[in-house]
């Protein structure tokens, strides 16, 4: 079973939604009650739409309740902070333009770029973990290898 690291945050974000989508499944269920008291079922499309959207809903619970009981809270790890690990603010500089890029390293499932959010599972970070400030490293991206310095390490 893949596991997923996120903040508390985005974890109790999820333990909201997860409850949410009960509190729906409990409510499809009553219209499911209601739609079959209404007679012949094959030919209620209440009852088939509600069907459907308890069997949707349902999917989203099993999956939600799996992915949260697969995840490890990052705020809390035990690390060492000298190097680019899950929860590190790093900044590197790509050594042939000069760019300067800071992202903050999380779990895939908070992964968001354009927000500085980059995820571990990342090609980027794949070369950038366990550097310590000031290390250069090659990262094999999509059009092809470049090679960056780790600039700044700051744990928040």
């Amino acid at each position: 079973m893949e596991k997923y690291y996120s903040s508390r945050a985005n974890y109790e974000k999820m333990v909201k939604e997860l409850n949410g989508l009960k509190e729906i499944k409990q409510q499809l269920s009553k219209e499911i009650g209601e739609a079959a008291q209404q007679g012949d079922l094959k030919e209620n499309a209440e009852y088939a739409a509600a069907k459907s959207r308890q069997e949707e809903t349902l999917i989203k619970i099993q999956d939600l309740e799996t992915t949260l009981r697969n995840t490890e809270i990052t705020d809390n790890l035990q690390i060492d902070k000298t190097e680019a690990r899950i929860g590190a603010t790093v900044t590197f500089k790509d050594e042939d333009s000069g760019l300067e890029m800071t992202y903050t390293l999380v779990g895939s499932m908070e992964s968001n770029p354009d927000k500085g959010l980059l995820s571990v599972k990342s090609p980027l970070a794949a070369g950038l973990l366990g550097k310590k400030q000031g290390e250069t490293f090659t990262a094999d991206l999509p059009k092809g290898q470049k090679k960056f310095k780790l600039v700044k390490l700051v744990y928040k």
